[in-house]
């Protein structure tokens, strides 16, 4: 083989690892999993709208147009998906789709437990959804759980949460402060008492 035959093959190799493979999501932000839900509105069309859970195949039933499978698929293709099947059946729909993604909530907090919030969700909007924080809650101990990472969320000097974005499974853990940090004022208030009492003993002597 020819030096520029050579060259020209090994082009073409690098050109095509460059490229991404064919059905490859280029957003890839949001991406539903067992347990997620789309929210479905089609206008003048109540028994077509609903909110439609994922199954534990990954697969979601929807009227009309039937079984749709998400599995590691991007939201953006499954919504043009969905509505190239809505427009097979009807004339013109007009519809809004929203992913619900499943995220959870777990400790010192109000309304601990399952939450879905919207695709753009982000911690603030789950913190708002689960009650906000006990005054158990150590809010210097806050961890947002994503597999086997884990990142610390540090609240503002207003006490807010910052506007990380959720993804489907995220887990929201907040711990409880020490016993020695709740009963802080309880010593505090006893020292105080006995502070006071050995004044008011040495100035009767």
């Amino acid at each position: 083989m020819s030096i520029p035959l050579r060259l020209c093959t090994l082009f073409t190799l690098v050109a095509l690892v460059a490229l991404p493979a064919a059905g490859v999501a280029q957003d890839g932000a949001i991406r539903l999993r067992p347990g997620d839900q789309l929210v479905i509105q089609v206008k003048n069309e109540p028994g077509l709208s609903g909110r439609y859970a994922v199954g534990p195949d990954g697969a979601i039933m929807l009227p009309v147009i039937g079984i749709v499978d998400v599995r590691d698929r991007a939201f953006s293709d499954i919504e043009a998906g969905i509505r190239t099947g809505f427009a097979r059946e009807l004339a013109d729909p007009e519809m809004i789709i929203t992913p619900l993604v499943r995220v959870s909530v777990l400790g010192e907090v109000r309304l601990p437990g399952y939450q879905w919030v919207d695709g753009t969700g982000t911690v603030a909007d789950l913190m708002l959804l689960s009650g906000g924080l006990l005054p158990t809650a150590n809010r210097k101990r806050i961890t947002l759980v994503r597999g086997t990472e884990e990142q610390p969320i540090v609240l503002d000097h207003g006490g807010a949460p910052p506007p990380v974005p959720l993804r489907s499974g995220d887990q929201l853990v907040v711990a409880r402060r020490s016993w020695f940090s709740e009963n802080l004022p309880i010593f505090i208030g006893a020292a105080a008492s006995v502070a006071a009492a050995a004044v008011t003993s040495y100035i009767v002597r």
